[in-house]
């Protein structure tokens, strides 16, 4: 990360059976007039997307911690859990959604978070449908303007 992105700390919603696992994500973001740009995918986090504005306050211990979105960038995020089938294969995804026009990271080996600039978020998203239908992932949308 360049020398001037902060951390902000974002609380994770878990799901009805305690995913995932950890209370916490972090992500990078630059300080911007009005808040901070984030620089990230979100992983965990759910209503974000790179790019999104957001406000921090300073927490007990010192840290940035996420108060709100004060501008959305129009980007879309989405996660896939690879399939076991299909887990050795993030570089070749990764690489299939950057042709795509949109950016992806990997963590744990088998999720992957995409970010889908808005001009390109429909090739993107039926490129992700597609290998759901096929059994290739499991899909989740982070966060959409058209939800």
């Amino acid at each position: 990360m360049s020398d001037d992105s902060v951390e902000i700390w974002f609380r994770v919603e878990k799901d009805a059976a305690g995913h995932p696992n950890q209370e916490w994500e972090q992500l990078y973001a630059w300080p911007v007039p009005g808040g901070y740009r984030l620089n990230n995918i979100p992983f965990f986090t759910k209503d974000l997307a790179l790019d999104d504005v957001v406000s921090a306050r300073r927490g007990e211990r010192g840290l940035l911690v996420f108060d709100g979105v004060v501008r959305r960038s129009g980007h879309s995020t989405f996660r896939i859990w690879l399939s076991a089938q299909k887990q050795n294969d993030s570089g070749l995804i990764m690489e299939a959604v950057r042709g795509l026009g949109g950016h992806a990271e990997v963590t744990l080996d088998r999720l992957i978070a995409i970010d889908a600039p808005p001009d390109h978020e429909s090739r993107i998203w039926d490129y992700l449908k597609g290998g759901q239908e096929r059994g290739d992932w499991d899909l989740q949308v982070g966060y959409s303007p058209d939800e």
